[in-house]
């Protein structure tokens, strides 16, 4: 038997993640609310009978927020703790020779220096990464991997995501140069499979940084890409971001790097649409024509990983317990509008998040259905 226990939230924005409380397996129907104050006279109520609306209690010692419930004797009062679970970025950024060209696709004789898309985009990155490093664990994962071959990639990462980490990304990228091939599709694949080792139960996201076509394939390339004729691999690409998302719950930010000179508008608009994030507006990914550019979309995508972001605890247990239905201002979301990530957690995606990021939702509700017997 399934049956439906409902847990509220008033959404604080921004900067603060949210308290979601799990209930324990036996649970009958239940409805807990975080009300807007408390007042001291009230009586708490009791878990073992009915007490009348839900109130809040004053806080504990411990700056935590107990509710009082009107649910019968089997249901029991939980404790709501605000978590703020550090989301695992992992970014995984493209080191193709075309990185060595102007923002505009213009190719210097004798390397571009600092005007090159490379040199810009990891002065932004070594920039502005140590602003926000303790709040977001950062990782880094280089296309192709260093090495002889320009299509390779390794199984692991050059810098595992981990909190007040800046300076090993700033020294990784550092002790490389730009002048591989672009094998996204592989790259994509093998961060996702990283990250599923993580057992740390952090949100998980990746972070594409790219310039142009995802190749290494053996397709035909669509006239005007600067590529071999039949190295391209979109479709697989494509692929590969929206299984990641929707088999393993990660997803994908796209960031295109001058993109607009290099072709790949349709194919990152499609991965980035696939990956659960895309932008607001045309076109879907991230375009980036300068480094001022790429530190305001780290900016956005920063704010959007952490205040979409709603951990709970304790976490459901997976035998007993799952989440049913999440309901913004008391409208059903749609599957599509979140992600359970683990048994601690979920993530508002798309408009959803939008929304809640611009104040258009306040508040989150999830239904967690207690299986009993």
């Amino acid at each position: 038997m399934v049956r439906a226990c409902m847990v509220s939230v008033g959404a604080l924005r921004y900067f603060s993640l949210l308290a979601l409380a799990a209930l324990l397996a036996a649970s009958p129907g239940c409805s807990f609310s975080r009300a807007s104050g408390w007042d001291a006279g009230e009586g708490a109520g009791d878990a073992g009978q009915s007490s009348g609306p839900d109130t809040l209690l004053p806080p504990d010692s411990d700056a935590g927020s107990k509710l009082a419930s009107d649910a019968p004797q089997t249901c029991v009062a939980t404790t709501p703790q605000t978590s703020s679970l550090p989301p695992d970025v992992l970014i995984v950024l493209d080191r193709s020779g075309s990185m060595n060209d102007m923002i505009d696709g213009t190719t210097c004789r004798g390397g571009c220096g600092a005007q090159s898309k490379w040199s810009q985009m990891t002065s932004a990155l070594d920039a502005f990464i140590p602003t926000v490093q303790s709040s977001v664990n950062w990782g880094l994962k280089l296309f192709a991997s260093p090495g002889p071959n320009t299509c390779g990639i390794s199984n692991g990462v050059e810098v595992a995501p981990a909190a007040n980490d800046a300076m090993k990304i700033v020294g990784a990228i550092a002790g490389t140069t730009a002048g591989s091939s672009t094998p996204t599709t592989a790259a994509l694949t093998a961060a996702a499979a990283y990250l599923q080792t993580l057992k740390d139960g952090n949100p998980k996201f990746i972070l594409l940084a790219t310039d142009g076509i995802p190749n290494c394939g053996s397709s035909p390339c669509a006239p005007g890409v600067d590529s071999s004729p039949n190295s391209c691999d979109d479709a697989n690409a494509i692929a590969a971001v929206k299984t990641i998302h929707d088999d393993l719950s990660i997803s994908t930010f796209v960031i295109g790097i001058g993109t607009a000179s290099g072709g790949g508008d349709a194919t990152l608009t499609a991965m980035a649409q696939a990956g659960g994030y895309p932008r607001a507006g045309t076109p879907s990914y991230y375009p980036v024509q300068s480094a001022d550019d790429l530190t305001q979309v780290f900016q956005t995508v920063t704010g959007m990983v952490q205040s979409c972001t709603f951990s709970f605890t304790p976490a459901l247990d997976p035998q007993t317990q799952m989440v049913s239905g999440v309901f913004a201002d008391g409208t059903s979301l749609r599957t599509s509008d979140y992600m359970i990530s683990g048994n601690g957690a979920i993530q508002l995606v798309g408009q959803a998040c939008t929304d809640y990021m611009s104040g258009k939702i306040k508040n989150v509700v999830v239904k967690v259905a207690c299986v009993v017997g």
